[in-house]
């Protein structure tokens, strides 16, 4: 159940999820035959530190994180644990920044928009709730 002053479904936590789901569609596309090798091979000790494998299991990796990081940023969303939502998403948006600066060619320049938009509406939302409370 959402609380009262929750002014609107979903937030920057689902937005979050969705890029996570978002990022392994993409990966599923572009990385489909070197997840059937992964899958041939078998799943212990498939992945080598180098090639084609190891860059589509790199590439795997951040869309299971963000999805945990959405459901626990939304759960402090609908806690109006504010200053917990702050705090993940300063971490969140200097993350972003510096995927972005580093492959500016990506969908990184959609989790530093969700990233900047939850830092700018957690900062405003934290201004509101009464300290102690």
């Amino acid at each position: 159940m959402r609380s009262a002053n929750h002014d609107r479904p979903g937030g920057e936590g689902m937005l979050l999820r969705i890029l996570a789901l978002a990022h392994a569609a993409v990966g599923i596309a572009v990385y489909r035959r070197e997840l059937r090798a992964i899958a041939r091979d078998g799943t212990f000790a498939s992945v080598p530190y180098r090639g084609p494998k190891a860059t589509a299991f790199w590439f795997f990796m951040p869309s299971p994180l963000i999805w945990v990081i959405g459901g626990l940023v939304a759960k402090a969303e609908e806690a109006n644990d504010w200053s917990a939502v702050r705090d993940a998403h300063r971490f969140s948006l200097f993350s972003a920044l510096a995927a972005t600066v580093l492959l500016p060619v990506s969908g990184f320049w959609g989790w530093l928009a969700i990233s900047l938009r939850g830092l700018l509406r957690a900062r405003y939302k934290a201004d509101l709730v009464p300290k102690g409370g």
